[in-house]
């Protein structure tokens, strides 16, 4: 597998594991402003803060997580030899 093959397949892996995130950060839609509803949405206090991610041990386990995706992607595309036995 050439190089160029091993580049194609990492950048379509982070295409397709970036594509929520960028159209999570696409603005509204325009026609939520001619909205007559507006529906006010308020959020009550907790009583007890969630630790979960926090501190620098969930960045830690979410990049080593993306390194892990990204090993799997690279072994799986890396396959067998690519001689034809056909000849």
């Amino acid at each position: 597998m050439t190089s160029f093959q091993r580049l194609a397949g990492t950048i379509a892996a982070a295409a397709l594991a970036l594509s929520p995130t960028l159209a999570a950060a696409a603005p509204a839609s325009p026609a939520a402003a001619l909205s007559v509803a507006k529906a006010a949405r308020t959020g009550a206090p907790a009583a007890k803060g969630s630790r979960i991610a926090a501190g620098g041990t969930a960045t830690l386990v979410n990049v080593g997580i993306l390194a892990a995706l990204v090993v799997v992607v690279l072994v799986a595309t890396d396959g067998g030899d690519d001689d034809s036995d056909s000849n």
